[in-house]
């Protein structure tokens, strides 16, 4: 229940996770920024820490910080066997931009608010539960303490970079083999947009 921990700072309201969820999108990542070093790498909403123990084996000698807001999940992420160079904070504006800045941000599955409901009950506008405003402040957040040239990667999201102020700071990744982020796609007025589209998962900041 969402509602006992900062309600208006909450996206996805699941913590359903596994170990290397989109192994494909890992890989990219790592091909591209795996010849620099002393990477500093954000899960933001890494719930359980599947998603961070997966992104070490990625990026075995580089910085990574777990970012998450709810204490059930928080508490299971301090439980696991990690190495002295990843770290599991609670997610507050001033700790996450602490760590960085940062070389990667990861941002899988948690600029959503239910998405299969909300596709299996036919809505069409968000306005009332998850408004375009919400994504675009925290993109922004975001990208305030990514580097340029660093990676934001918003994968299984309801709204697009694109649309987003910001969103002529960045551009593709152009990678083959990616996985399609499916599901309903909404416009900057939290509409449905009946032949939308995503431009990718991955984008580089721009210089």
């Amino acid at each position: 229940m969402v509602r006992w921990f900062r309600p208006r700072a909450v996206h996805q309201t699941t913590t359903r996770t596994w170990l290397d969820r989109y192994p494909e999108i890992f890989r990219a990542c790592r091909d591209y920024l795996g010849h620099q070093q002393e990477l500093r790498i954000l899960s933001f909403g890494c719930s359980t820490g599947e998603e961070v123990v997966t992104l070490r084996n990625y990026f075995p000698t580089d910085w990574i910080t777990g970012a998450e807001i709810n204490p059930r999940s928080l508490a299971i992420c301090r439980s696991l066997p990690v190495d002295d160079r990843t770290s599991f904070i609670y997610s507050t504006r001033e700790a996450v931009r602490a760590r960085g800045p940062y070389d990667a941000i990861f941002c899988m599955a948690v600029l959503q608010r239910t998405p299969h409901a909300i596709e299996s009950a036919g809505l069409t506008s968000l306005k009332d539960i998850y408004p375009f405003e919400r994504f675009e402040q925290q993109v922004s957040e975001l990208d305030a303490i990514l580097k340029p040239g660093g990676l934001l990667v918003i994968h299984h999201t309801q709204y697009r970079l694109g649309d987003s102020s910001l969103g002529a700071r960045y551009s593709p990744l152009d990678v083959s083999g990616l996985p399609e982020d499916r599901g309903p796609v909404f416009d900057r007025e939290s509409a449905l947009l009946v032949e939308g589209k995503r431009a990718g998962s991955i984008f580089v900041k721009q210089a």
